[in-house]
């Protein structure tokens, strides 16, 4: 990588839900258990800060670093735990322990760019290449999981500040030294054509010109477009013309007996439904980095979808597609397998797991899907798909 790559400030991509996050201290990643690792690089202005009193620990002790010899370079640590949060995460002035609301020590008395680079980024998703810097955010954070929740309007992909305040270059995965991404086994694909397909796919999921439907109708939608994909070959028009022409097709791909609502009957209804379920699950679960285990879908998944969650699936909807289509923006699949094909059984494998955690939720609560079950679900399904599960595995038994 040349030293001006380095240098020349990339340009920043969001959705449009996701553009003006802001951390809200809701405190999920400080109270998950996570060990926080802490670069040396900040431990002497939080040490000194803690002797002078500026910054205290929750229990009042002074050790604040796990110190670790194994640490990877550059790595002091972790930040010790109090329990299962950060021992720096506390009740703010005046509030109960148990019920909030919280802060970090550190954020509040120090600032955003003395914190770890973790802590920093979370819950920012990147993926960098040649176009720039892509952010999605983990819904895991309830504050981004609120904000796609109360996005009202279509989504779209606009530019917008800095992915991490400070940060030249974010962390995350960077492509910009490597081959673009594959179309086919065979074919590689222009970055010019990636974001044209990216643009597409976010915009039949929840953008401006989304056609009406459910999510599984959306996803036999963008599946059927990136089969048209995938018979691209180079000779024939630029593969742009051909992703621009794509919606032109819908005409052919809709109306009574047409090739979405036949694809959607025939993927998200019955047996075929359930097992691709199970094997979302199957897939996340085997694909967990230890120490962390995700739980198998429920025994009785088709009892609890069947009494709680598939008459309220259509309304869910919209905030299902925004979901996917936060899913599909600045996804690393395009990258670690392909980005068609690939594109695709991630967007479905996300949309499984979200209907399993769904049927988990309301089973746990013993009442039908609502906005507060369904929060519950989002949450789940990126805590397992976006910080337990590998990434690259994922793509793998993709």
């Amino acid at each position: 990588m040349s030293a001006a790559a380095v240098s020349s400030p990339l340009v920043t991509w969001w959705l449009s839900c996701h553009v003006d996050y802001a951390c809200r201290h809701a405190g999920a990643c400080c109270r998950s258990g996570w060990p926080l690792p802490v670069e040396t690089s900040v431990v002497p202005v939080i040490a000194a800060a803690v002797q002078a009193g500026r910054v205290r620990t929750v229990d009042g002790q002074p050790a604040w670093l796990h110190e670790s010899a194994e640490a990877p370079e550059g790595t002091a640590g972790t930040f010790r735990l109090d329990g299962a949060a950060c021992v720096f995460h506390a009740p703010r002035a005046g509030a109960a322990a148990a019920s909030g609301p919280y802060h970090c020590a550190v954020h509040a008395a120090l600032g955003h760019e003395v914190l770890p680079a973790s802590c920093r980024h979370f819950p920012r998703v990147c993926l960098i290449d040649d176009r720039g810097v892509r952010v999605s955010l983990s819904h895991y954070c309830p504050t981004a999981a609120t904000m796609l929740f109360e996005h009202e309007g279509p989504i779209e992909i606009v530019p917008g500040p800095a992915a991490v305040p400070g940060a030249l270059v974010p962390e995350g995965l960077d492509a910009r030294d490597g081959l673009p991404p594959r179309l086919t086994p065979v074919v590689l694909m222009d970055l010019e054509a990636l974001t044209a397909w990216e643009r597409v796919v976010v915009d039949t999921l929840a953008g401006p010109d989304a056609p009406d439907g459910t999510p599984a109708e959306a996803l036999a939608r963008v599946r059927a477009y990136a089969e048209r994909l995938v018979q691209w070959s180079p000779g024939k028009a630029p593969l742009t013309a051909l992703i621009a022409g794509l919606r032109a097709t819908d005409a052919a791909l809709t109306g009574f007996g047409g090739t979405i609502a036949s694809a959607e009957r025939g993927s998200d209804g019955g047996p075929y439904r359930l097992e691709r379920q199970r094997r979302a699950m199957r897939v996340v679960a085997q694909a967990c980095r230890e120490p962390w285990t995700w739980p198998a879908a429920p025994a009785n998944i088709d009892a609890l979808d069947r009494a709680f969650v598939a008459s309220e699936w259509p309304a869910a909807g919209p905030i299902v597609r925004r979901y996917l289509a936060a899913k599909a923006f600045g996804a690393w699949v395009v990258y670690q397998a392909d980005a068609a094909r690939g594109l695709v059984r991630w967007l479905q494998l996300s949309h499984d797991v979200l209907r399993v955690e769904a049927a988990r939720a309301c089973g746990e609560a013993n009442r039908a899907l609502d906005g507060d079950l369904l929060f519950i679900a989002v949450r789940q399904a990126d805590l397992v798909l976006m910080h337990y599960a590998d990434s690259l595995l994922v793509a793998q038994a993709l």
